[in-house]
């Protein structure tokens, strides 16, 4: 048990008045799910950002007594200039997106997942970086293109779960 909670998640810019009317009735006459402990509050925080067509929102509670486990945890990271490492970190981003919304059994959307597709064809032109996995990894995110225009989301997680495993096998040797 913690006395620290975060709410995490992605929500349609349209749902976010009414996830701050829930916090907020939540904080004023207790709240349970996600907003449990909510109006033990010492002290919290609240944060959107609009990430590819979606509003990431998280919420940050630190309550005087101890409250049930947080929802998994998902982090954000902003796009910078293009290098190697600043490109990572934004397919990082919206790969995290695509595999959370994926498992969530919504379709992602289609920035996110332009923004991935694009950059990892920027990222096979690296040399040195994994060039003997560029192929393969290429061959997937085909795949996984191919899965989301048809909006097949059993085929989508299939394929997203071999690029994570692609990736585990190349960042283990080149990281």
């Amino acid at each position: 048990m913690k006395n620290k909670s975060t709410i995490e998640k992605y929500i349609e810019a349209a749902e976010l008045p009414d996830f701050l009317r829930e916090l907020a009735d939540a904080i004023e006459n207790g709240g349970d799910g996600e907003f449990s402990c909510a109006e033990d509050f010492v002290k919290f925080r609240v944060s959107a950002k609009n990430q590819f067509g979606k509003v990431k929102v998280r919420a940050k509670f630190k309550s005087a007594s101890e409250c049930g486990p947080p929802p998994e945890l998902l982090e954000g990271v902003e796009i910078a200039p293009l290098n190697y490492g600043s490109l990572k970190k934004r397919m990082k981003s919206s790969f995290r997106m695509l595999t959370t919304m994926s498992h969530d059994g919504q379709l992602p959307p289609a920035e996110a997942m332009e923004s991935f597709l694009t950059d990892a064809a920027t990222m096979v032109t690296f040399e040195g970086y994994g060039d003997e996995y560029y192929g393969e990894f290429t061959e997937e995110c085909a795949r996984l293109k191919t899965a989301y225009d048809a909006g097949d989301m059993d085929a989508m997680k299939t394929s997203l779960v071999e690029l994570a495993k692609q990736k585990g096998r190349c960042h283990a040797k080149y990281d």
